[in-house]
């Protein structure tokens, strides 16, 4: 018989339960996850090369990337741990290596470094990148370039071998900084066959030794941010256009659609504030934890642990879904909450699951 862990935090079950979660619920921070420590490594690398003031905001947000004009820099909550990378590539197509997660760090700050110093608007810079028109007016919409890719071109570097340094003069001096900042990379040998990317090479090793002491132009700004986490309300599965039918077939310990059923999704607000005639449902379920555990343990004939791992299940899951229960509720969604946790201890007792289907 399956361990009622195993069945509750089975894969499938964690993978449907991030699918169906609110981004903004996930709770995924970037400290404690690999977007941190990739984050310390790229700082070690600006404090190697002499980059010592400029210390962009990096915040957690749908993607990549760095606001125009300012040095703020969003890393996406995809990243933030297996599960979701392992969603994101079979939904959306890619999933990013810890090395990509570093390089495409290394291409941001090139990008904030370029804004900080306001390096996009010199003469040099515009001559160097061929910069036609408004540096930022004329970055595409989408994914395609402004030209057509050139694949034998030795102006531009190429370290992922998508020519994404030809996508725009913007990319081109991120890209360049990425292949520069990068420690152990001999690029004067590596680009000396390339004339035009080792003068772009060249140009950033000017700049940063010009600048990279001195304090930024333009300063991070907190106040502008684009998509931060805590404003991503739709779904995982919203958001990547996921399909859930195998994974709810497949999961043995999803309560998601139960609880749903069980509590209220959004209470009635007053004031901007949720009404004082209601409480979360993950603190009604807690309070009554102790008194739960022990009787439905004993009514149905299950260790008080498969209990235990059964409701602190449902008060996580109440909790990332923000369910609430009506005050004057209380008394019948306990007789409910009892019924529906019996009834799923029952099935493991005598089928060793918790959901018949």
């Amino acid at each position: 018989m399956p361990s009622a862990h195993d069945l509750l935090y089975s894969p499938e079950t964690l993978k449907l339960e991030i699918l169906t979660t609110p981004i903004h619920r996930l709770g995924y921070t970037i400290e404690g996850t690999f977007l941190g420590e990739a984050i310390r490594i790229v700082r070690r690398d600006m404090k190697r090369v002499g980059i010592t003031r400029l210390q962009p905001l990096i915040y957690l947000s749908d993607g990549y990337g760095c606001i125009e004009g300012v040095p703020n820099i969003s890393v996406s909550f995809t990243d933030c741990d297996d599960l979701i990378n392992e969603l994101n590539l079979e939904f959306r197509g890619w999933a990013y290596t810890r090395e990509e997660i570093v390089d495409t760090l290394r291409h941001e700050i090139g990008h904030a470094f370029c804004y900080a110093y306001k390096l996009f608007k010199t003469r040099e810079f515009r001559r160097i990148f061929k910069v036609k028109g408004h540096f930022f007016r004329t970055y595409p919409a989408t994914n395609r370039y402004i030209r057509r890719v050139n694949p034998w071109s030795k102006e531009y570097v190429n370290p992922g071998g998508d020519h994404y340094a030809q996508k725009h003069p913007d990319d081109d001096f991120a890209e360049t900084f990425m292949v520069w900042i990068k420690p152990r990379q001999n690029w004067r040998k590596k680009y000396k066959s390339r004339p035009g990317a080792l003068r772009k090479l060249e140009y950033v090793d000017r700049m940063v030794k010009k600048y990279g002491r001195k304090p930024p132009l333009v300063e991070s700004d907190p106040a502008m941010v684009y998509e931060p986490v805590e404003n991503l309300t739709m779904t995982v599965a919203q958001f990547m256009k996921a399909r859930l039918a195998d994974y709810r077939r497949q999961a043995t310990g999803f309560v998601d659609s139960d609880l749903k059923s069980l509590f209220l999704k959004r209470p009635p607000h007053v004031n901007g504030r949720p009404a004082r005639t209601h409480h979360h449902a993950h603190a009604f379920l807690r309070a009554y934890r102790r008194i739960l555990i022990p009787r439905i343990a004993a009514w149905t004939g299950v260790p008080e642990d498969v209990v235990a791992e059964l409701v602190d299940k449902m008060i996580t899951r109440a909790r990332a879904l923000e369910l609430w229960i009506r005050h004057d509720d209380a008394e019948r969604k306990i007789v409910e909450a009892t019924a529906y946790l019996a009834a799923l201890c029952t099935n493991y007792a005598y089928r060793g699951v918790f959901f018949v289907k």
